[in-house]
């Protein structure tokens, strides 16, 4: 797959009054951070984001930030950090933009996909989905745009726990307690 490109203009960092401007005239105020670098200011085309968060891998995606400073373009591999709206309209509002690194692994939430038809549903039970999504430390390369967990050997009662869910490769699950994914309820009967 040919990596995502956001084009970016720069801007200098500013107060309210200056990101209030650039709303106005239509452009999405940003700003770009990372490890062991400067912190860039700049604005994006709404259009722009929204093809990057149209992907399958949503906000988790890791593309390309090329920034025109003034003739000189600054290239960075990042991912969105946080995307705030208006709370009334829902209009993207400002986006942070984190450089990622590598060889270093990030944290990420990746959306749990419930697959297959639980032997319990059939006997009259229903398939409760108790997590949506599930915390993942990896590399940048190695983010999946979700994890599929089997349900068919499900009986009526069972239950999946987050240490059964298996890992894709290269990715760690992070939780502080085995927490329950999924579970069959039997019928009230």
């Amino acid at each position: 797959m040919e990596k995502l490109v956001l084009k970016a203009v720069a801007r200098k960092p500013g107060k309210k009054g200056a990101s209030r401007k650039l709303r106005a005239a239509g452009s999405i105020p940003v700003v770009c951070y990372g490890r062991h670098m400067d912190s860039i200011s700049a604005s994006i085309n709404p259009a722009d984001l929204t093809r990057v968060l149209g992907t399958a891998y949503g906000a988790n995606l890791v593309f390309d930030l090329v920034v025109d400073d003034n003739g000189n373009e600054i290239r960075r591999e990042v991912m969105l950090k946080s995307v705030q709206r208006d709370p009334l309209t829902r209009r993207v509002i400002h986006v942070d933009i984190y450089a990622v690194d590598a060889d270093r692994k990030v944290m990420v939430r990746v959306p749990l996909r419930f697959d297959g038809k639980a032997v319990g549903v059939g006997l009259g039970g229903k398939l409760r989905s108790a997590a949506r999504d599930v915390v993942v430390a990896c590399l940048p390369k190695d983010i999946p745009t979700e994890i599929v967990v089997d349900v068919t050997p499900m009986n009526l009662r069972d239950r999946i726990q987050i240490s059964a869910v298996p890992r894709p490769a290269g990715c760690e699950f992070v939780y502080g307690t085995d927490f329950l994914v999924a579970e069959i309820i039997p019928p009230r009967s």
